[in-house]
């Protein structure tokens, strides 16, 4: 049996088409196929949508996988193939844009299923799915009403209207009773119009009405409209009868003008309760069962698709858009204004909670054709700004992108640049554009919006707050490290006597704090606050909360940089909580970090998990986020003290070269990986070159962290062997020893990088007494048998390794 997702059901009273199966079957064998509406009716009502579902039900057994994708709206396509990437067993990124690109490649390469079909469901812009077609042995169906499809990217399929005998068939199957003789007057009528057959088929069933009744009514019908067609008459007829039978079912109905195409579940039609009504339709939406009755009424009168349930109901875009021809202003308006209040009373809240996640999935593909973006009500706004953070919370930055830039450009010409809900769009329009790498506009945007804010809403505002949290972020990217811990502290202080110590965002602002302050070196300060936090979110929420992880995570690491290897590994010892996937991004940080102890304590289990924490964060990040990058120079550390330089050198070239593409040519990061860099090549013997890359890397960090900076006395450490090296005893003594002293007066003369430093100050000195207390030292922090200690049995020169913590 074939794996089925997404289906829609297939349609007992399909008929005919199977010469145009046949041909569907044979062009998909050639590359991609788009059914599109046959000249005489470029806006559809052919049937492309009921083909593609009787050709997946009819041929799923002759594929392994088969997968349906409502594509009308980018944002549902996006979560559909989401969807499928479960299926196919592809780890969850974090990041949307990565695991819609993995599922293409999936699929192309025929893993886990070398038959499969994937159907695009209303795909009217070529180049919103084109990203994500896949190639490969599979088969690609698409329905479109663009006739804009190309052959490059899909063999367009014509459907046509029916041919007569399909007709009839399909008026007998509706009624059985019904002559062929009157059958094909109904035909020839209806102009063989496979959706105005259905429509007429269906008033025909519900009411009662004779085939002559109903061609007089036709015909009547036909002579009101300045422009008749087929489907336009037949569904008039039907909305008529319709509203004859139910006027509370046709104002239901009439809501759906204002809705998109996806399912609308009588939950969220439930939610017009709320709103101002006329008695006949508040009384139908007041109760469950009276409201899943008139949407079977809809149903019934061919104007709706249901679900079996009957729990649900889609409206064509053709009936969509006559129902809207239909509105005088006065009904346009208020039935609008309906709908954008039906839509927020049905908001969940808290769109970071995945609880919530199905909700607001129903709610997203309602957005644009109900234009929410234009309601006067803040509530209706809010759950703009919900959805807004649904998409990123969920990992679709593109999708979080695209709203926040409509709603922050249409409400600042509404509602102006100063308006509450206007800045709140502009600050998560700020976090989308730095989630896809628009730095640069990320931080313009959110220093104009704190700038605001702090004069309309004042500084200790909570909006407020959160934003300046958001540009302490780009501080951090940007290598400004200094300015973002004064920023989070001030942010903190106000946390603070606003909401007190334990107070979630509050102990997150605490977090950004204590990363400033590692990223500075001050490893003790952030251990002491760090500690704090962690007593905190364990109260608060538990040992097993990702948030509490996190902070273990953090002290461990403030540990390691105090040079407590064991206690740093002992912290993290009991592993990832059973609730939190091993590629969550506070898993990975853990795992990286329990990497670098033991890489630091001689074990070879770093290199293992190393590799596996580097691994992971490719699946999970993409090859050139941050922390991907700082995984490979853990990697490169482990392989380097393994002996395997040319694959560190491998490592790090690349990641140099991503630095500087990422954050560029000035950021500690890029630098400090350039140190790293320079270590291998000096292992390698080019002496000369180490010299190039470290003089400019420490130039480099004496300029934007200073000369104390554990990074810039690391590369300091490594200068001094290169003059060595080449032969410069005298200038690299110098450097040397200053490093030897500037690492006593910050580290302490105990920590591990500090003796590293002072055996090579005072290994070309002669003294053999020094250098026995050193070796003697360092055989005490390190312990009997690390690799460290074989090096000075040998007499060589130290490396200090750097390793780069979270930005």
């Amino acid at each position: 049996m074939p794996i089925l997702g997404g289906l829609p059901p297939r349609n007992s009273r399909f008929v005919g088409r199977e010469e145009l199966l046949a041909r569907l079957q044979s062009r998909l064998a050639n590359g991609p196929a788009v059914l599109l509406p046959g000249a005489d009716h470029p806006l559809g009502g052919t049937g492309r949508t009921q083909l593609a579902v009787e050709y997946v039900y009819r041929y799923a057994d002759s594929y392994e996988l088969v997968w349906w994708i409502p594509a009308e709206q980018t944002a549902g396509t996006r979560a559909a193939l989401t969807g499928l990437a479960r299926r196919l067993g592809l780890p969850e990124t974090g990041d949307i844009n990565r695991t819609l690109a993995a599922v293409r490649d999936a699929l192309s390469r025929g893993e886990p299923y070398r038959n499969w079909l994937v159907v695009f469901e209303n795909a009217n812009r070529p180049e919103d799915i084109q990203p994500y077609l896949p190639s490969g042995a599979g088969h690609v169906l698409i329905t479109s009403r663009n006739p804009r499809w190309t052959e490059d990217i899909a063999q367009p399929v014509p459907v046509e209207v029916f041919d007569r005998a399909d007709s009839v068939d399909l008026l007998r199957h509706r009624a059985p009773d019904l002559s062929t003789a009157d059958a094909d007057r109904l035909a020839e009528r209806l102009g063989d119009v496979p959706m105005a057959l259905d429509q007429a088929a269906a008033v025909r069933a519900a009411t009662g009405w004779p085939v002559d009744e109903y061609l007089d009514r036709y015909a009547r019908r036909e002579a009101e409209l300045a422009f008749p067609t087929p489907t336009r008459v037949a569904y008039g007829l039907a909305s008529d009868a319709l509203a004859e039978a139910s006027p509370a079912a046709f104002a239901l109905l009439e809501l759906g003008a204002f809705l998109g195409g996806a399912p609308i579940s009588w939950h969220l039609l439930w939610g017009a309760r709320t709103q101002p009504l006329d008695d006949e339709l508040a009384r139908v939406v007041r109760l469950e069962r009276r409201l899943k009755a008139a949407i079977r009424l809809i149903g019934q009168y061919g104007l709706a698709d249901l679900d079996p349930p009957g729990a649900s109901l889609q409206v064509h875009p053709l009936v969509r858009g006559m129902l809207s021809q239909g509105f005088s202003s006065e009904r346009h308006a208020s039935l609008l204004s309906i709908v954008r209040g039906m839509l927020a009373a049905a908001d969940p809240g808290d769109p970071d909670n995945p609880a919530g996640w199905p909700r607001y999935a129903e709610l997203t593909p309602h957005l644009i054709h109900s234009d929410i973006l234009g309601a006067a009500g803040e509530d209706v706004r809010q759950l703009v700004i919900n959805c807004i953070r649904f998409h990123f919370a969920r990992g679709d930055f593109d999708s979080s992108r695209d709203l926040a830039a409509a709603a922050a450009a249409r409400w600042r010409e509404s509602l102006g640049e100063t308006d509450e809900q206007t800045l709140l769009a502009s600050f998560h329009l700020a976090n989308a554009l730095r989630a896809v790498g628009r730095n640069s506009e990320a931080r313009a945007l959110n220093e104009q919006t704190l700038r605001i804010q702090r004069d309309v809403l004042g500084a200790d505002d909570e909006a407020t707050l959160a934003t300046a949290n958001s540009v302490g972020a780009d501080l951090r990217i940007r290598g400004h490290f200094g300015q973002a811990r004064q920023l989070d502290g001030d942010n903190l202080v106000r946390y603070r006597r606003l909401f007190g110590e334990s107070f979630p965002t509050a102990l997150r602002c605490a977090n950004n704090l204590t990363t400033d302050l590692r990223l500075l070196g001050d490893f003790r300060g952030a251990r002491t606050l760090d500690e704090q936090i962690l007593r905190h979110r364990q109260a608060v929420f538990g040992d097993t909360h990702p948030e509490t992880l996190s902070s273990r995570a953090a002290v461990a690491y403030d540990l390691f940089g105090l040079g407590d290897y064991g206690g740093s590994a002992a912290l993290l010892a009991g592993g990832r909580p059973d609730s939190l996937d091993d590629d969550h991004p506070f898993a990975l940080w853990a795992a990286r970090i329990a990497s670098m102890a033991d890489r630091r304590r001689g074990l070879p289990t770093g290199t293992e998990q190393a590799e596996w924490a580097l691994d992971r964060c490719r699946r999970r990040f993409g090859d050139r986020h941050a922390e991907t990058l700082a995984a490979g120079l853990s990697l490169a550390n482990c392989v380097r003290q393994d002996g395997d330089l040319d694959q560190a050198h491998e490592l790090l070239e690349r990641v140099v070269l991503r630095y500087h593409s990422t954050l560029g040519d000035e950021h500690p990061f890029t630098l400090a990986s350039s140190a790293a860099l320079a270590g291998v090549v000096r292992g390698l013997g080019r002496h000369g070159d180490a010299r190039r890359i470290d003089q400019e890397a420490l130039g480099g960090l004496q300029r934007s962290v200073g000369a104390d900076h554990p990074f810039t006395l690391a590369c300091a450490n490594g200068f001094a062997s290169d003059l060595f090296g080449l032969g410069e005893r005298q200038h690299g003594q110098q450097v040397a020893s200053d490093t030897w002293q500037r690492s006593r007066l910050i580290r302490g003369a105990e920590h591990p990088d500090t003796l590293t430093v002072q055996w090579n100050a005072v290994l070309a000195g002669g003294d053999a007494e020094a250098l026995r207390q050193t070796a003697e030292a360092l055989a005490k922090v390190f312990g009997e048998g690390h690799p460290v200690l074989s090096d000075v049995s040998a007499g060589e020169r130290l490396e200090v390794d750097i390793d780069l913590s979270p930005l």
